[in-house]
């Protein structure tokens, strides 16, 4: 088991990394000033079906904590204001205070869902993350909670930390495949931003589905750390937080044009490669590197290519990105095995020509 810790403005809190974190949930709220709370177990209609829920209320038991759950519907669509407002209304039901603690239990969906609704219900509570998938090894750490609209994701949100992240993977070993390797390109990506050698790692062993505990745990805390590092140097996202977006302003847009029927995990694949065409084509990334990246994608069993789109739908979505300033769009774009950069000042057509040779089947 590992512990990481990220230093917030509001307050510091610790990443619990491994199998049987969830047994360290009361020590870790009343290390907090939490002990004896009621506890809100926010988590989706999939995962209150699965193991890890019965882990979680067996710690709490253990603890003297007393709980409730409120269940919300699986899958990105609901990641909305509407659910939202469901979740506020169940807290009222429930009674639940200002004093009361709120745990999300899911992948990134229920994470963000609740973590924004701890934010802002009764101008806000204290929250753990208790992820349960690998996508959301990523989205649990830093304290980015919000929602949806239906114009763009994540629309609407704020910077508000957990008290602490809490990740059990023995959650992991009932994931879907398709689940895991949508994880997988998170991991892929913490790799390409910060740690080379866990690239070469992964390279050198590919994980397609959830590998034992002695292999997952440290190459999932690697990953983990290479984010840890960023949000604790930039947590506001003013600069260097924004090279975790790699991937992301072109592939949150082919997520939403596939009317999510790409996984997270798939559409960031085929934005990491677009972005990396896109350097290539702007002379920041050699073409080894960028086909080095291919090759790990396509050996996690992820896809390279978008699917048939008119690009106008496509920049459409990209051109509500919050990175964006007046001049240009704002991309996060890899200049080396273990090093991505802000650029700005990029135009449209570059997106367009780099989109339109990746349908042909062609590379920067």
């Amino acid at each position: 088991m590992r512990t990481l810790t990220i230093v917030s403005e509001r307050h510091t809190y610790p990443v619990i990394v491994g199998a049987g974190a969830l047994s360290r949930l009361p020590g870790v709220l009343d290390e907090a000033g939490l002990g004896g709370r009621h506890i809100a177990i926010v988590t989706d209609d999939t995962v209150r079906k699965q193991p890890i829920a019965e882990e979680l209320v067996t710690a709490l038991e253990q603890g003297s904590f007393t709980y409730s759950f409120i269940e919300i519907p699986a899958g990105d669509a609901h990641k909305s204001l509407d659910t939202a407002v469901s979740v506020y209304g169940e807290l009222l039901a429930i009674g639940f205070r200002r004093s009361d603690v709120i745990v999300a239990l899911g992948g990134g969906v229920v994470g963000d869902l609740a973590g924004f609704v701890a934010a802002t219900y009764m101008r806000g509570v204290p929250f753990i993350q208790a992820p349960t998938t690998l996508l959301a090894h990523d989205s649990a750490l830093g304290g980015k909670v919000g929602v949806n609209l239906p114009q763009g994701k994540n629309l609407v949100g704020a910077f508000y930390p957990p008290k602490a992240v809490v990740f059990d993977t023995r959650a992991l070993l009932s994931l879907p495949q398709r689940q895991w390797v949508n994880g997988m390109a998170e991991v892929i990506k913490h790799a390409l931003i910060g740690d080379a050698d866990l690239f070469a790692t992964l390279e050198a062993q590919p994980l397609r589905q959830c590998p034992d505990a002695a292999v997952l745990e440290p190459i999932l805390a690697d990953a983990m750390q290479v984010k840890v590092n960023i949000v604790n140097a930039d947590e506001h996202e003013t600069g260097l937080r924004q090279i975790l977006n790699v991937g992301h302003t072109i592939g949150h847009a082919v997520e939403q044009c596939s009317d999510y029927e790409l996984g997270h995990g798939e559409a960031i694949a085929i934005g990491l490669v677009l972005e990396a065409d896109l350097a290539v084509m702007r002379g920041l990334l050699t073409m080894e590197a960028r086909d080095r990246l291919v090759q790990l994608l396509l050996a996690h069993g992820l896809p390279i290519r978008p699917q048939e789109r008119d690009f106008a739908e496509i920049a459409k979505r990209i051109q509500v990105d919050k990175k964006h300033g007046r001049r240009g769009w704002t991309f996060a774009l890899p200049q080396a095995i273990g090093r991505v950069e802000v650029v700005s000042g990029v135009e449209e057509d570059e997106v367009r020509r780099v989109y339109q040779r990746a349908l042909e089947g062609e590379s920067a």
